[in-house]
């Protein structure tokens, strides 16, 4: 009996429609890049395995970002932020990227790091004034 039980719930589970990720409340440029990436209008129809599906992201005309930027990025391996005007990251914003591999933020406005802020990366990165990639 408890077999089938089990069996019940996991068909139920199975016929879900996907988790959607909300993407709506990120920074516009991020949001846009995001939607270009998985091929979608609408922000509020992205799922959590499209976005688990993305492996490269690139973002022009950044003057900010928000910690949540990034967050539910799984599978991306590489993140273009060169050529923004970012000045500061905030802390947290790259802790979800556990499958990064390349991360460029060349040509931004950044004068120094949030401590830790490649912490959740592996492996660490390795950063120069032009580049910051992983290493």
């Amino acid at each position: 009996m408890t077999l089938r039980i089990l069996t019940a719930l996991l068909l139920a589970a199975a016929a879900l429609p996907a988790q959607t990720a909300n993407i709506c409340d990120r920074t516009p440029e991020v949001r846009d890049a995001i939607l270009e990436a998985v091929g979608a209008d609408d922000c509020a129809a992205v799922d959590a395995d499209a976005m688990a599906a993305v492996s490269t992201l690139g973002s022009s005309g950044l003057a900010s970002l928000k910690a949540g930027d990034f967050d539910g990025l799984t599978g991306l391996r590489t993140l273009d932020l060169s050529y923004n005007y970012l000045t500061a990251l905030p802390a947290g914003v790259f802790d979800e990227l556990t499958s990064l591999e390349t991360l460029d933020l060349g040509n931004n406005r950044l004068a120094s790091l949030p401590a830790g802020v490649f912490d959740n990366l592996v492996p660490q990165p390795l950063c120069t004034d032009a580049f910051c990639g992983v290493v």
